[in-house]
């Protein structure tokens, strides 16, 4: 049997985020209402790349799901099968506080059930609750390795302790600290995407740490082919054909910090430019951005677009000038590499591994994650002196392509694969 390599997810399938849309997959559950998954979360888009570089593994997603009554699965055109697994809420103590997450009891027994398959157990993100109830469970009595894939800024527990906060706080992150680095050890390696995640993995972790980042594929996001596709693209999207355009993409949530972005944009009390924003997020994150932004929406300076992929998100990169990320947290930025490729410059906050590569190449442009006013005079200097400099393609290419960044991560699997041997042995 082929090597299994299992990702199991931290989070389920962001139902809300879609209220009205169907699911890339899904089932209709007897009371009428549906189950299922989309296909392009992080592990199935490495599952895929992986799959396109070797028929030697077994690619399979488990994402726990509060709507889901059983075990569904569906075997998807890449080659991933994507599970949904029940889950429930749970209360977990990772410092001494109590504190909400899920729990997924169907995972646990998957697991058990394979104990003598040869599996890579692959977990993805940092401080999950969930992985510190597997790595109890099954760390001790080990037979496979596991690899931790870190996503977001990763911080250790110990470095929130410099904040100020009541006493009771200081020592359950003590014991957040204290109890992550005993499940931690079990873990046979972890990844990271940016030099600031390693530095606060290293303070809770002694193993093997790995720099790895997502990707993109850059036969597909590819510079503007023309100035005149820029201007169809623009006329169909009621965009100004003159205007500097800047763009920004992501789920609406508090960290991507489009509403500060937004605020700051209509203070600009000037026609030459345009804000563009492209995602999706709840309700109450998304009626405050339509709010926000409806001013600028009639005054034809700005435009809300739908979440969109494929050759209509290319598009509205090619319908942009400048790319700008005001996020608060982020991994690596695969919106920033979709950038990149595109041949855009870009503005950005100083945070994941794609701003690093920026100041290494003395390209971009970078604002304060928290300095609001001087937003409005960056972006003021962009209109009156011109664009920053973007990075060469085939220097973001060899980064950041999807078949440079998965065969980095075939020879981990390789790695842990003979590591399971010397397990097995």
């Amino acid at each position: 049997m082929k090597p299994l390599i299992i990702n199991i997810m931290p989070h389920g399938p962001a139902y809300h985020f879609s209220p009205d849309e169907k699911p890339d997959v899904f089932w209709e559950k007897p009371d009428g209402s549906l189950v299922g998954f989309w296909a392009r979360e992080w592990p199935d888009l490495l599952g895929e790349e992986i799959l396109k570089l070797t028929d030697r593994y077994t690619w399979e997603v488990w994402q726990p799901d509060y709507r889901a009554d059983k075990i569904y699965s569906q075997k998807i055109e890449t080659g991933v099968t994507h599970y949904l697994l029940p889950a429930e809420d749970k209360v977990y103590r990772p410092g001494i506080r109590p504190q909400k997450g899920i729990f997924s009891k169907a995972i646990i027994e998957k697991i058990d059930a394979l104990k003598n398959h040869r599996i890579i157990l692959q977990l993805h993100g940092f401080r999950v609750p969930f992985y510190n109830e597997i790595l109890k469970v099954f760390g001790p009595r080990k037979k496979f390795p596991i690899f931790l894939t870190g996503h977001g800024m990763a911080i250790a527990p110990i470095s929130e302790i410099f904040s100020l906060h009541r006493p009771l706080t200081y020592l359950c992150l003590i014991a957040e600290q204290l109890r992550l680095k005993r499940v931690l050890k079990y873990v046979d390696i972890i990844s990271v995407q940016s030099e600031a995640a390693l530095r606060e993995t290293k303070k809770v972790y002694d193993g093997r740490i790995e720099k790895l980042t997502m990707g993109c594929d850059f036969s597909f996001w590819t510079p503007l082919p023309s100035l005149e596709t820029r201007q169809l693209i623009r006329r169909k999207l009621n965009i100004p054909l003159n205007a500097t355009v800047l763009f920004a993409s992501g789920n609406f949530v508090p960290l991507k910090q489009l509403d500060k972005l937004i605020r700051c944009f209509s203070s600009i009390n000037r026609d030459d430019c345009f804000l563009l924003i492209a995602g999706h997020g709840d309700n109450d994150d998304t009626t405050l951005l339509r709010l926000l932004i409806d001013p600028l929406i009639k005054k034809k300076r700005a435009l809300l677009h739908p979440y969109i992929e494929g050759d209509e998100l290319r598009n509205l990169y090619w319908a942009s000038d400048v790319y700008t990320s005001t996020s608060t947290n982020e991994g690596s930025s695969v919106a920033i590499m979709k950038a990149m490729a595109c041949g855009l410059p870009i503005l950005s906050t100083s945070v994941g591994e794609t701003t690093e590569t920026m100041k290494k190449y003395k390209v971009g442009q970078f604002i304060n994650t928290t300095n609001f006013i001087e937003w409005e005079k960056t972006i003021i200097n962009v209109l009156d002196y011109g664009l920053p400099k973007p990075i060469e393609v085939q220097v973001a290419r060899e980064l950041y392509d999807w078949k440079n960044v998965s065969s980095r991560f075939l020879s981990i699997y390789q790695y842990l694969l003979k590591q399971e041997d010397s397990l097995i042995k």
